[in-house]
């Protein structure tokens, strides 16, 4: 027994303490664990009479990065004074960093703690063994940071010549050398180009997770269990389609370094932080055409711009993806004043009419909202620009538009066939493993069948499902399709078609115009856009605006005023007719009748004719009537501009004050008429209108 234990260190406990760095080491490395654990046996040799064993540090390093509940009990008694010794076999296993070795050091040399390893007992209040301790904690710090860097440097230049070192992607298998090649099965091959198509066409990973639920067409994904990994198919999450898409090794490319870790100090610690993401320009390694690829890189990088594009929030310069709202510039449209993106309000019936704002002003700095309109006549002015702009394309996108459909139908169906192939393939599988069992062995037999009956009946139903799909399947005929290349000639007609979805067009509308800087001008009632084109190329846009308290439909205001002169002299059908002849029509674009005259007199309080009330005034059919004579007769007299009269408006009633029926020269022609002698006639000046017959 060595002089430095003394019966004061051994009237208190030993502490045997045991740490391996990593759970692999404690699976496997079992002789390093025996000769820890044979520490407490050379305990009781020294005298100790009670030894404790601390491991509950087994699977942790003790580099200082991870928290060791271990060590801080150790620790905790060795403050308690109730520690003689610690053994470890080394300084490494107590400690890989200075800070834990020297404060465990601190504290023994306070308490009058041992340490004990392999080599000796050290007493640190000595100076000769305090300054061994100190060597060998920094030998045991510098070691873990030799071994790191062999490791490190190992490993870069593997990945410098672009070999492949961790688990492939679904879709792509390790080769010999270390590279990578396409799966040799072709359903999985034939699900990621899948993804891969269908977000090329819907631009949207939600839109591609929410077809692919719709259709119930499962995805291949790793299944780890006990150490191995399999392939199994599931319906896909947002995460799973979204790590196919900004996955690089899917275009052939080798990349290492798309994310970092991160080191923070909490409480006193280091603590790391892994899956940072790094610019695509900080990359370290990026090794084009390494490998076969399912999309070019430039379709990647195009995927890449897509996504963030979809992820454009209201500070940023994106627009944002294609929604289902009936505002068809959401996302496009930026204020001229602020620089914000205008926020979408909607209202009316089913909340399908749009209003864009901008309140960033308001809710930043407390004043005004910048602007406010509404949004159909300027979504109908940027689709009517850019409809004009596509119109040399039209035949093609039509083409285009059928060939994707056709896509689309063979892509399930390929996927309807390839899982009915596998099925068939695991019900003969397991038929085999059935018929190879003694049937006397019933715990087997019984799985086995009951396996069976499981591939047997998912076979069934995937075959149920492709016949239905079959059933299904679009064909258009030859006049079919030769009205889709008409429509396709008239691009409006085809924008309008009720089969064209409002995403479909955001989209198109995404592809050729990059943003649109928007202003209100008050005072002109106008809404001036700047259509900022994909191509760099700048149009600018005028929309009228509504007045304040007015909306698309109102009626114009020269109606009303029409409309309220007409009311004093007619009832409301003939102000239907003359409104008519004239050529006016309702805000909605409708033509006059007798109710809709009424609901205009009624909403702006216009009082109808009343013929109770004695009028100063009478018309040319009651002036007829009056003195007995046509009303030809009459109208030559307006004509001849014998009787004074006056139309509030051409087509309507002439209007013929009392007191111009008892003036003396239109007495006398109406006496002349009346006893069959001729006036002397009057010429018609040319620029008279002839005279209409109304009521």
């Amino acid at each position: 027994m060595s002089e430095k234990i003394t019966p004061g260190h051994l009237e208190r406990a030993a502490y045997v303490y045991v740490r391996q760095s990593t759970l692999h080491q404690v699976r496997h490395n079992l002789e390093s664990q025996r000769r820890q654990y044979g520490l407490a046996e050379r305990a009781r040799q020294l005298g100790f009479r009670q030894v404790h064993i601390i491991d509950e540090d087994l699977g942790r390093s003790g580099s200082g990065t991870q928290e060791r509940p271990g060590f801080a009990r150790l620790v905790a008694a060795v403050c308690g004074g109730e520690v003689g010794a610690v053994f470890a076999t080394e300084a490494s296993r107590l400690a890989r960093n200075n800070r834990d070795w020297h404060h465990l050091v601190d504290l023994c040399t306070m308490t009058n703690t041992l340490l004990i390893d392999h080599d000796g007992t050290y007493n640190p209040r000595q100076l000769n063994d305090r300054l061994l301790l100190g060597l060998k904690g920094t030998m045991s710090e510098f070691e873990l940071g030799l071994l790191r860097q062999r490791a490190r440097e190992a490993l870069r230049q593997k990945i410098q010549r672009g070999e492949v070192l961790f688990e492939a992607p679904i879709g792509h298998v390790r080769t010999d050398n270390n590279g990578m090649a396409f799966t040799a099965d072709l359903q999985v091959q034939q699900a990621v180009r899948g993804v891969f198509a269908k977000f090329a066409e819907l631009g949207s990973v939600r839109q591609v997770l929410l077809w692919y639920r719709q259709e119930r067409i499962p995805l291949p994904t790793w299944n780890g269990y006990a150490g191995k990994a399999e392939i199994v198919w599931r319906l896909p999450s947002y995460h799973r389609i979204l790590s196919m898409i900004k996955n690089p090794a899917y275009a052939g490319a080798f990349v290492y370094g798309r994310t970092q870790t991160r080191t923070v100090v909490v409480d006193g610690r280091a603590r790391k932080t892994r899956g940072h993401n790094v610019p695509r320009s900080k990359w370290e390694v990026l090794i084009p055409d390494h490998h076969p690829g399912y999309i070019s890189w430039e379709q990647y990088l195009k995927n890449q711009r897509q996504v963030e594009n979809n992820a454009g929030m209201n500070g940023s310069l994106k627009p944002g993806p294609a929604k289902s709202g009936a505002a068809m510039l959401a996302g496009l449209l930026r204020c001229a004043r602020c620089g914000r993106k205008l926020h979408v309000g909607y209202s009316g019936i089913g909340g399908r009419v749009p209003r864009y704002y901008c309140r960033g002003a308001h809710l930043n700095h407390g004043t005004k909202w910048c602007l406010s309109f509404g949004g159909l006549r300027v979504d109908q002015a940027v689709v009517d620009q850019v409809l004009e702009a596509l119109e040399p394309v039209g035949i093609e996108s039509s083409l285009q538009a059928w060939q994707r459909m056709q896509d689309d139908q063979d892509q399930k169906r390929e996927a309807l066939q390839l899982s009915v192939q596998k099925a068939h393939y695991e019900s003969d599988r397991t038929r085999r493993q059935y018929d190879a069992v003694d049937p006397a062995n019933r715990l087997v037999a019984d799985e086995l069948e009951r396996r069976w009956n499981e591939a047997l009946q998912r076979a069934a139903e995937l075959e149920e499902r492709l016949s239905e799909d079959a059933s299904d399947r679009i064909n258009l005929s030859g006049a079919e399709r030769q009205r889709l290349l008409e429509l396709g000639g008239d691009l409006k007609q085809l924008w309008e078609h009720s089969a064209a979805s409002i995403a479909l067009k955001k989209r198109i509308l995404r592809t050729v115009v990059q943003e649109i800087v928007v202003d209100v001008n008050e005072e002109l009632y106008q809404i001036e856009l700047r259509l900022h084109w994909a191509g760099g190329v700048h149009t600018p846009l005028r929309v009228p605006k509504n007045r304040t308290g007015r909306h698309q439909r109102c009626t114009d205001r020269a109606v009303v005023d029409l409309v309220c002169e007409l009311a004093k002299v007619c009832d409301d059908r003939s102000i239907a007719a003359i409104l008519n002849r004239l050529g006016y029509r309702t805000g909605a674009g409708n033509m006059w009748t007798q109710s809709r005259v009424c609901s205009l007199r009624s909403y702006q309080s216009i009082p109808m004719l009343d013929p109770a009330i004695a009028r100063t005034w009478t018309t040319l059919t009651q002036a007829a009537a009056e003195w007995g004579v046509s009303q030809g007769f009459v109208r030559r007299l307006i004509r001849q501009k014998i009787l004074p009269a006056h139309q509030v408006v051409e087509n309507a009633p002439w209007v013929i004050e009392r007191e111009a029926l008892d003036l003396a020269v239109v007495k006398a022609e109406v006496t002349a008429l009346r006893e069959g002698r001729k006036t002397p006639s009057r010429a018609v000046s040319g620029n008279e209108m002839p005279l209409f017959s109304s009521t």
